[in-house]
């Protein structure tokens, strides 16, 4: 069909055809590079100063993280700042830059609602001094098989929603002590040497490992399999049930106490103080938390009879 068409005539004519392919192409790629931002976070964690959270779980009132030199502490609605658990917020701070998009999930403000991220998702705002360098809703979260968590994520001011991998919800729609150094006991049991239960009347013991490492109470061996389990589970122990404004100076006297003497941390101390109403736990390991013995049944983690130790 081409025979008839001089050869200028055909080099025209392809060479149209291809600027319009090179232009169509240009077309549907920048297209696509504006519907679908792959990169949806870009921030530098080493200058991040604060972090707002305005999570579900506190009807969306904000919970302030604050960075104060090395340290990071969670600022409450009376100006007390206590101190925050560094690895949660590097935690969050890694999370937040491992988003990344898989795609589109809706392109309408219609949609919002269906996933989360309209007013009922949780806000999180990063801070480098007085400027936001992120402001991101994170919204419901959903399970794929194999075993893949997809969350839904909206960036402030932007339309489109966004899937993305993760569980985002699980470590944004936190309360405020849930960012706090929540620890109660935190060692390696294989390094104790010796355990000092102190408690009322005559119901104080000590639990001792011997010279070939067999635990003894009295000079008298331990079950082996009920003690190291009892060790294993008292070595991690932690809490997010603080109670505040007390001190040592205001609490008295303990009424339990524990000292686990270490080989390699020295001594740690766990104290209990009890009155008609409450009871208080502190340890040496968090010296400025205290937290609420009796819920989650704490005081029962730390403070055990001697007969746990024996079999039944």
């Amino acid at each position: 069909m081409f025979k008839n068409i001089p050869s200028r005539s055909l080099l025209f004519i392809f060479s149209f055809l291809l600027i319009i392919a090179i232009i169509f192409i240009y077309y549907d790629s920048t297209h696509e590079e504006r519907t679908f931002k792959k990169d949806i976070v870009d921030i530098d964690t080493s200058k991040v100063t604060s972090v707002s959270i305005f999570p579900k779980v506190t009807n969306h009132k904000e919970v302030k993280l604050i960075k104060e030199g090395n340290y990071w502490v969670v600022r409450f609605d009376n100006n007390k700042s206590v101190q925050a658990d560094y690895s949660k917020i590097k935690n969050l701070l890694n999370q937040l830059i491992q988003i990344k998009s898989n795609g589109v999930a809706a392109q309408q403000e219609s949609k919002w609602s269906e996933f989360k991220v309209d007013s009922s998702g949780t806000r999180v705002q990063v801070y480098e001094g007085s400027s936001i360098t992120l402001d991101i809703i994170i919204g419901k979260f959903t399970f794929q098989q194999p075993r893949t968590a997809l969350s839904y994520v909206r960036l402030k001011g932007d339309v489109t929603v966004y899937e993305v991998n993760g569980f985002l919800e699980f470590s944004f729609n936190q309360k405020p002590n849930d960012f706090r150094n929540s620890i109660v006991i935190n060692d390696d049991f294989s390094n104790w040497k010796r355990l000092t239960f102190t408690y009322p009347a005559d119901s104080s013991f000590q639990l001792v490992k011997d010279t070939s490492g067999n635990w003894t109470i009295n000079k008298v061996r331990t079950d082996s399999a009920k003690t190291i389990d009892i060790l294993r589970n008292l070595s991690h122990v932690s809490s997010t049930d603080f109670v505040d404004d007390y001190s040592q100076l205001t609490l008295g006297k303990p009424t339990y106490s524990l000292t686990i003497e270490t080989s390699t941390l020295g001594v740690i101390n766990l104290a209990a103080y009890a009155d008609p109403t409450s009871l208080i736990v502190h340890s040496s390991q968090n010296t400025e938390a205290y937290f609420d013995g009796k819920a989650n049944s704490l005081w029962q983690k730390v403070f055990m009879g001697k007969n746990s130790f024996f079999k039944k």
